[in-house]
């Protein structure tokens, strides 16, 4: 058993590992679902939910392991008395390094901060490669609510379609019509409404917009804190300084940019 205990933990850390770098460089989902993203022929929700499962299967194994090697463990945080001590160098070094990782995340600090910044960087490449949708899960939606959503014409629209041959039924939704002709959902509505590859971004946006704070784009000359925070709470949103523009957009269930458009400085 612990043969099958020490390789299962191994086999689970590695696909865990696979799975949670697939992650870091996944679009963000609407992008993603948009785009209907694939890698290595997996999706973004099942690289999450091997995620998952991994997870919990590592956590399985992980504790079985302790439990095997519990006495080596226990050795290691043992003085010369063979008296557990919480002050062992290797046990200090251990919980530093892991509470660095931690605060350094909640806070932003350096160098955690770049590897952040970087995940920033990778999904807003796919954003700009892929777009964005008109509204959350605008795949899922039928023909004719996404042209009455977004203004369009459902005949224009139909004979768009038609022009390009694009085969679809009038109940299918935009993902079914983009899979059914080898295409992708933001293909689909880009072939509908051709100005949708429009896409309206101030001069002067901020980059990783989602995750900058009010008080950073305050800073940055960009919005006047005080107003922005008077016009969220009649919105019914406290916020803070140190509120990030993706909680507010999560909030009023529309993009960082949509809020960042009305916040900003005219």
């Amino acid at each position: 058993m612990k043969k099958i205990t020490s390789l299962s933990l191994g086999f689970s850390f590695l696909i865990m590992s696979y799975t949670g770098i697939m992650l870091y460089i996944v679009p963000q989902g609407k992008v993603a679902y948009w785009s209907d993203w694939h890698l290595l022929g997996l999706s973004k929700t099942q690289y999450g939910e091997l995620h998952v499962t991994s997870m919990f299967t590592m956590l399985v194994f992980g504790f079985l392991h302790i439990y095997y090697n519990w006495k080596p463990l226990m050795s290691y945080i043992k003085d010369a008395s063979k008296k557990v001590s919480f002050t062992k160098k290797e046990l200090l070094i251990s919980f530093g390094i892991n509470a660095f990782i931690v605060v350094s995340t909640l806070y932003m600090i350096q160098p955690v901060k770049s590897l952040i910044d970087l995940e920033d960087s990778i999904k807003n490449y796919w954003a700009k490669e892929y777009g964005e949708p008109p509204y959350g899960h605008a795949e899922e939606s039928k023909l004719s609510v996404i042209s009455q959503k977004e203004n369009i014409d459902l005949n224009i629209a139909k004979e768009r379609l038609n022009a390009k041959n694009i085969v679809y039924e009038d109940d299918d939704t935009i993902l079914a019509i983009a899979r059914k002709n080898s295409l992708t959902p933001s293909g689909v509505y880009a072939i509908m409404n051709p100005r949708a590859k429009h896409i309206d971004k101030p001069e002067g946006t901020p980059t990783n917009l989602g995750r900058r704070t009010l008080g950073e784009l305050d800073e940055m000359g960009k919005i006047e804190l005080e107003k922005v925070l008077n016009f969220l709470k009649k919105q019914n949103i406290e916020a803070s300084k140190d509120t990030r523009v993706k909680q507010v957009a999560d909030e009023l269930d529309t993009t960082p940019l949509e809020i960042y458009k009305k916040i900003r400085k005219k």
